[in-house]
C-alpha cells in the first residue's frame, strides 16, 4: 500500500442530538487534516452552522483519534463517493475515498474497478491493491492506484577519440613536482595501426505507455558518422591511422598529417619538438631545445647548441653555431651550410661549405666545397672519404681526419680497448684474492665460513670474468684484422693541407709537415701516399 495510509482523516456521524466528527491523526510524518476539506465536505451537505473554531482548536491538538459533535443539523444518508484523479502526464492515477454518512454504502472492489474503466483507465492498475483498499479504507487521502510506463530515452550515437581534440600548450609536470617548459604536449603523435576513434552506435529507445494505454514515443535518437581524412581507414567503426605521423581533428575530420611545419622559431613558445613525420621548421632552433623526427628535419634559420636527431635527412639552411652544445644525428644524409662547435653524425653522407672546431663522422663521405670549403679544428671521420678545399689552417690549427672506417666500427673498436683493459684489471685483482685465499687455507688447514663464501665469490667471478675477457679478446682481433685490411678511404684537398693536420686511412697515421697543395692521400700498404690531386 501506499504510505499515504498514514495521512489524517476525518469521518461525519449522525447521532441522535446532531452530526459528530471523528478525526484521525496521521501517522509517520502523513499529511495532516486540513480545516478546509472539513469545511468544503460540511458545505457540500448543507451544514452551515458549525463551529469553525472549535474545529481549528481540535485539530492543532489532535493527537489521538477524537469525536465531538459540530451541528445539531444531521446529514442525509449518503454513500461512500470515490474521486479519481490522473496527474497532467497520464502516468499516475490517484483516488481518494469519502466516507459514507448515515447507513450509506460502502464501494466493492468491483465498484473501485467499474468507475477506473468508466474513466478509460486500463493500464497499470494495480488491481491486488484494488482488494486490499476495498477491506481497509482510509478517507480523505489520495492513493496511487495505477501506474502508467515511462517511455525510456535512447542514446544518440558518437564519437570517442582516443586522443586529446583539444591540444592546448601546458608544460609537463615533472614527479618532483619541478615544471619543464620544454614539454609543451604540442604534438599528438601516432604510429601506422593506431586506434584515433570509435563510432558508439546510437541506442534506440523503450516505448512508454500511459494509463489510458496509449504509447508514449521516446525522443528520437540522432545517428552519428565517422569522418576520416589524410593517412587514416575506417575499419567496424573504428578509425585507425595508417601512416606516423600528428593526429589533428579538422572541421570534424581525423586525420593523420605526416608533415610539420614549425612557421617560427623553436624556442619556449614551442618546447621540444617530436614528431613521427618529417619536420619543416621556418625560423631558428634555439640553445637547449630538441627536435626529433622519424622523417627528416629541415631547418631554414640558424641552429644554436641545440639538438636535432632525425631518421632521415637532416637539412640546415644557415649551418649549426652549436657553442659546444650543438648535436645534430641523423640515420641518412646531413647538408648544413657551416658546422661550428657542434657534434654532427650520420649514417650517410654530411655536405659543408665548413666544418670549424667540430666532432663530425659518418658512414658515407664527406664533401666540403662551395666558397670556403674549410675543415679547421675538431676531428672529422667518413667510412669512405673526405673532399675539401682547404684543411687545417696556416697557424697550425690541430685537426684531426679519419677515413676509411666506419666511425660507428671505430667507437666500437675504442669501447672495446678500454673494455679488455678494465677486464684485465678486474681478473688480477681477482686471481690475488683467490691465491691469497688458498695460501690462508693450506697454512690454517681450514676457512671459516665467512672466507669460504668470499673464495666460492671469487671464484665465480673470475670465470665469468675470464670468459668476458676471451670473447672481447677474440672480437678485437678480427676487428684489428678487418682495419689492417681496410685500404679503401681517400682524403682529396682542391685546395691547401697545413701543418697540424694528422691523417689516419685505415690503421695508418699520417702527419702533414709542411703545406700540401692539390692532393689526394691514399694508403699503400702500411704507408699512406700523397699524390696529385687530378
Amino acid at each position: 500500500m501506499d504510505t499515504n495510509i498514514y495521512d489524517g482523516y476525518f469521518n461525519l456521524l449522525n447521532k441522535e442530538d446532531g452530526l459528530y466528527i471523528k478525526l484521525f491523526p496521521s501517522k509517520d510524518n502523513g499529511k495532516n487534516i486540513e480545516l478546509d476539506d472539513i469545511v468544503t465536505t460540511l458545505e457540500n451537505k448543507n451544514i452551515i452552522n458549525f463551529d469553525k473554531d472549535l474545529l481549528m482548536k481540535e485539530l492543532n491538538s489532535l493527537e489521538e483519534t477524537k469525536e465531538f459533535k459540530i451541528s445539531d443539523s444531521i446529514i442525509d444518508t449518503i454513500n461512500e463517493t470515490m474521486d479519481i484523479n490522473v496527474s497532467m502526464d497520464k502516468l499516475s492515477v490517484y483516488i481518494r475515498f469519502y466516507h459514507p454518512v448515515g447507513e450509506g454504502k460502502t464501494l466493492s472492489s468491483e465498484d473501485i474497478a467499474r468507475k477506473l474503466k468508466e474513466k478509460n483507465i486500463v493500464f497499470g492498475i494495480e488491481h491486488e491493491k484494488i482488494e486490499l483498499i476495498a477491506n481497509n479504507k482510509k478517507y480523505n487521502q489520495d492513493i496511487l492506484i495505477a501506474k502508467g510506463l515511462k517511455p525510456i530515452e535512447g542514446k544518440d550515437g558518437r564519437i570517442e577519440y582516443l586522443f586529446d581534440t583539444e591540444k592546448k600548450l601546458k608544460p609537463h609536470m615533472n614527479n618532483d613536482g619541478t615544471v619543464d617548459y620544454h614539454k609543451l604536449n604540442l604534438i599528438t603523435n601516432v604510429v601506422s595501426g593506431d586506434e584515433l576513434a570509435r563510432l558508439i552506435p546510437e541506442e534506440e529507445g523503450i516505448i512508454g505507455k500511459n494509463v489510458y494505454g496509449d504509447e508514449i514515443q521516446p525522443p528520437k535518437v540522432k545517428a552519428k558518422k565517422l569522418y576520416f581524412g589524410k593517412n587514416t581507414k575506417v575499419r567496424e567503426n573504428t578509425l585507425y591511422a595508417i601512416k606516423d605521423g600528428q593526429v589533428k581533428l579538422d572541421d570534424g575530420k581525423v586525420l593523420v598529417l605526416d608533415y610539420l611545419e614549425i612557421p617560427g622559431n623553436v624556442d619556449n613558445s614551442t618546447g621540444d619538438i617530436e614528431f613521427f613525420g618529417t619536420i619543416l621548421v621556418r625560423g631558428n632552433v634555439l640553445t637547449g631545445y630538441t627536435v626529433k623526427a622519424k622523417g627528416d628535419v629541415e631547418v631554414s634559420g640558424v641552429v644554436e647548441g641545440a639538438h636535432i636527431v632525425a631518421d632521415g635527412n637532416i637539412v640546415l639552411h644557415r649551418g649549426i653555431q652549436g657553442m659546444d652544445r650543438g648535436i645534430i644525428e641523423a640515420k641518412g644524409n646531413v647538408m648544413a651550410k657551416y658546422i661550428e662547435n657542434s657534434k654532427v653524425t650520420a649514417g650517410g653522407c654530411i655536405h659543408s661549405d665548413a666544418i670549424l672546431h667540430s666532432e663530425v663522422s659518418c658512414k658515407g663521405n664527406i664533401l666540403v666545397d662551395g666558397k670556403k670549403g674549410l675543415i679547421s679544428g675538431g676531428t672529422v671521420r667518413s667510412g669512405v672519404e673526405v673532399s675539401a678545399k682547404v684543411i687545417g689552417s696556416h697557424m697550425g690549427t690541430v685537426t684531426t681526419i679519419d677515413v676509411g672506417v666506419d666511425p660507428t666500427y671505430i667507437d666500437e673498436f675504442n669501447e672495446l680497448q678500454k673494455d679488455i683493459k678494465q677486464l684485465t684489471k678486474e681478473e688480477l685483482k681477482l686471481t690475488q684474492i683467490i691465491n691469497l685465499l688458498n695460501k690462508k687455507k693450506r697454512i690454517s688447514g681450514n676457512l671459516d665460513e665467512e672466507k669460504k663464501e668470499m673464495l666460492r665469490s671469487a671464484t665465480r667471478s673470475k670465470i665469468f670474468v675470464s670468459n668476458k675477457l676471451a670473447t672481447s679478446r677474440k672480437r678485437y682481433g678480427e676487428m684489428v684484422d678487418n682495419i689492417d685490411n681496410k685500404n679503401i678511404g681517400k682524403v682529396k684537398v682542391i685546395g691547401n693541407i697545413y701543418p697540424g693536420v694528422r691523417v689516419s686511412i685505415g690503421n695508418v697515421k699520417y702527419y702533414v709537415r709542411k703545406d700540401i697543395k692539390y692532393c689526394v692521400m691514399y694508403q699503400d700498404g702500411a704507408d699512406i701516399k700523397v699524390a696529385s690531386y687530378n
